[in-house]
């Protein structure tokens, strides 16, 4: 088995500020942002934790797609969806340049007020872990699902959401442990 090798293109630098977890009291009929980096099979990852949340708590599911994954969502989109949404689920945390523009995303969206949850592959976990840490937002969650998510049939990736990682995302987004919120 070849043994990969992740370098962290961020500098080590403590931020003076440090991002506050926001999180929302229940999911119950609220409307949840899911952006996606474009990263292959990052929508149907995004799928299927919508589809999860629909049958669990009923929410309205919308979608914002970056076309670019290895830069930060534009100011315009990030408003909108602080505007529009109480929560987002940011995918897809499984490349170096990309986990780290979408960490920035997710502390973007952060301090605007919204609940947060990344999407993170089980190879870039803690990667993603540190690069939160490093911009002071080591508090927001993670849902990690198992690597790889590109290059894999798109029916495949999305198989790849199980009860557990909605359970993930819900303890990011409330707090709570998903029985505690659920329909």
């Amino acid at each position: 088995m070849e043994q990969m090798v992740i370098v962290n293109p961020t500098s080590g630098e403590i931020p003076l500020r440090r991002t506050q977890r926001a999180m929302v009291a229940s999911l119950q009929g609220k409307t949840i942002g899911f952006l996606t980096n474009s990263k292959m099979n990052g929508d149907k990852i995004l799928e299927g934790v919508a589809e999860g949340l629909v049958a669990r708590f009923g929410i309205t599911p919308r979608l914002y797609v970056k076309r670019v994954p290895s830069i930060g969502a534009g100011e315009a989109m990030l408003d909108e969806i602080a505007r529009d949404c109480v929560a987002a689920v940011v995918a897809m945390l499984d490349c170096g340049s990309c986990a780290s523009w979408a960490c920035a995303d997710m502390v973007e969206l952060s301090q605007r007020g919204l609940a947060v949850c990344g999407m993170a592959s089980d190879q870039f976990d803690a990667f993603s872990r540190q690069v939160l840490a490093i911009k002071g937002a080591d508090d927001l969650g993670l849902s990690v699902v198992e690597h790889p998510v590109g290059g894999i049939p798109p029916e495949a990736a999305k198989a790849k959401v199980v009860a557990a990682t909605l359970d993930q995302v819900v303890l990011a987004l409330t707090g709570q442990g998903p029985k505690a919120v659920a329909r």
